[in-house]
């Protein structure tokens, strides 16, 4: 496996265990009184995660493998929204998820645009 490839997982692995820690811990700042600011920071988190993740694994040789990882990096958003509620500095909210998949999706897209034009 090349170098730059190990980098980016790494920082992947790095990015999203960051963001599973910031979803189930104490928050750092208060929200401010925007009431959509934290669906704002979910939809970019997850837009930022989508490009790291398809730099970590685009031209994975074993597709059944990199297709496994795609369904399990959609279901982050939803489990961590879940495993929210669980929390005693979360709630579960269902516009969460919509905001975090959303940037998701949206963030795969960007990566599909940005991957073609720079080839």
């Amino acid at each position: 496996m090349k170098i730059e490839k190990i980098i980016w997982r790494v920082i992947f692995i790095i990015y999203i265990t960051l963001i599973f820690y910031l979803s189930l811990s104490k928050p750092i700042i208060p929200y401010s009184t925007f009431k959509y600011e934290d669906k704002i920071i979910h939809f970019i988190a997850y837009f930022i995660s989508s490009d790291l993740f398809f730099m970590a694994f685009k031209n994975t040789k074993r597709k059944i493998l990199f297709n496994i990882s795609i369904i399990l990096y959609i279901s982050f958003p939803i489990i961590t929204e879940y495993i929210q509620s669980l929390s005693k500095y979360h709630i579960f909210s269902y516009y969460d998820m919509i905001a975090s998949l959303g940037g998701l999706f949206f963030g795969m897209i960007f990566f599909l645009i940005k991957n073609k034009a720079f080839k």
